[in-house]
């Protein structure tokens, strides 16, 4: 898979899968944070009432095991 095919599988699936983790958050969060790793550490910590800590680590898994599949696809 070229990188810019892996990139537009990322950008096309990622606000999906983020749905599918995280369920209390809204689509129009979603929108705003897929793109920015601190965002959506912020939304956690708002939304699931994660610390901080907690929150960067479950974003560090979750696209840990995103783009592992992702790889696995190519």
């Amino acid at each position: 898979m070229t990188h810019a095919t892996f990139e537009w599988h990322q950008s096309r699936l990622l606000p999906g899968e983020i749905q599918n983790r995280w369920k209390y958050l809204t689509t129009s969060e979603i929108e705003e944070c897929s793109a920015d790793r601190s965002k959506l550490i912020g939304m956690l910590q708002v939304r699931y009432g994660f610390a901080k800590r907690r929150a960067e680590k479950e974003v560090e898994h979750f696209f840990g095991q995103f783009l592992d599949r992702l790889r696995m696809a190519a």
